[in-house]
């Protein structure tokens, strides 16, 4: 967003203020040619929008639109009010990477229901780590799903590529890569019902690490080699592939590294033929 745009103000105003757009914009042009050397357009429709009474506080910020790349697991922060479910997420536009944390049951039930999609983050912070900046959604910021329109497919979001295999693992989180599938075959496992994740036994109940208790349910996983020309790794997905079999095909997913291994969380694309065959 440009120094000049304020859609997203006029957006906030023209739903707490009676007042028309050519006046609104008026009021900024009449701040702007006063302290042009001193303002940008932007900053003179918040002065505007401040004078009119509206919360400014949600603005300070441009907001963030980017596709929703991860989501981790729920964790709860505890305090003297009781306990607050966050969530760390990605959201990825075409020009960068942004690591945002969500706090509170809303923003949390929404980003899980919302893989891929466009999000327009408003009403945010910053808090700045010792490696980067977090971008901090509190129960107070609004986080809004747009049309998907707005953004090209995450396919084609370059901040979304890893350039290898070898690079996912060694930086942290979910990335794009496209890799040449060279064994496969599948195990059983037991999964919690609600969401999915691998049981673990404990004094002989089965228990899922988000939900607890719960009855298992029988579900199978299937476990890859994957090589790129950075090296070759093992990989699981927990899902149905969207081919019966992937083996010798190029394969576009989505995943991330747990030590040496990568668990893949999307498959995109597979090639329609094998990329090796033998005795042509």
């Amino acid at each position: 967003m440009s120094s000049e745009d304020y859609e997203d103000i006029w957006d906030i105003v023209k739903k707490s203020v009676q007042i028309s757009r050519q006046e609104f914009d008026e009021l900024v042009e009449k701040i702007y040619s006063k302290a042009r050397n001193f303002l940008t357009k932007r900053a003179a429709a918040m002065i505007v929008a401040r004078n009119l009474g509206v919360d400014t506080s949600q603005i300070a910020y441009t907001p963030i639109v980017g596709r929703l790349l991860e989501v981790g697991p729920v964790k709860k922060s505890k305090s003297a009010s009781g306990e607050t479910p966050y969530v760390l997420f990605t959201v990825v536009n075409e020009e960068e990477r942004i690591p945002c944390v969500a706090f509170g049951e809303h923003h949390v039930s929404l980003l899980r229901q919302s893989e891929d999609k466009v999000l327009m983050i408003r009403k945010y912070t910053k808090a700045k780590l010792r490696k980067y900046t977090l971008v901090k959604v509190t129960e107070n910021s609004i986080i809004e799903i747009l049309d998907d329109s707005k953004l090209p497919p995450i396919t084609d979001l370059k901040p979304a590529w890893a350039d290898s295999l070898k690079f996912m693992k060694e930086n942290r989180g979910a990335w794009l890569v496209k890799v040449l599938v060279i064994d496969e075959s599948t195990t059983e496992y037991f999964a919690c019902p609600i969401c999915g994740k691998s049981m673990e036994l404990q004094d002989s109940e089965w228990v899922c690490p988000e939900h607890g208790d719960v009855e298992p349910e029988v579900e199978k996983v299937w476990r890859y080699v994957v090589s790129d020309r950075s090296g070759t790794f093992p990989a699981v997905y927990f899902k149905d592939p969207p081919e019966p079999s992937l083996l010798d095909r190029l394969v576009v997913l989505k995943g991330y590294f747990r030590d040496d291994e990568l668990y893949i969380s999307k498959i995109y694309w597979v090639s329609e033929k094998e990329a090796i065959t033998f005795g042509e």
